[in-house]
């Protein structure tokens, strides 16, 4: 025999664990495409953006309230 039992054993388990790759592969291929398709209908408002700006502390009420004006303008 060429490798008897364990020979066997061994492509079975090379077997499977090339299965599980593949399906590891697209499980990874299928969250990336998913992702930027999402990513790139979400858009955000400027002034929803200066309001998390103004929450995050990166700018000032009065710095906030000069953005606001001039969006609105």
């Amino acid at each position: 025999m060429g490798g008897g039992w364990i020979g066997l054993i061994l492509n079975v388990v090379l077997f499977a664990g090339a299965l599980i790759l593949v399906g590891l592969a697209a499980v990874w291929l299928a969250r990336q495409f998913r992702r930027t398709t999402s990513t790139a209908e979400v858009t955000v408002a400027p002034l929803e953006i200066a309001r998390r700006r103004l929450a995050a502390g990166e700018i000032t009420i009065t710095e906030f309230e000069e953005i606001r004006d001039r969006l609105q303008d």
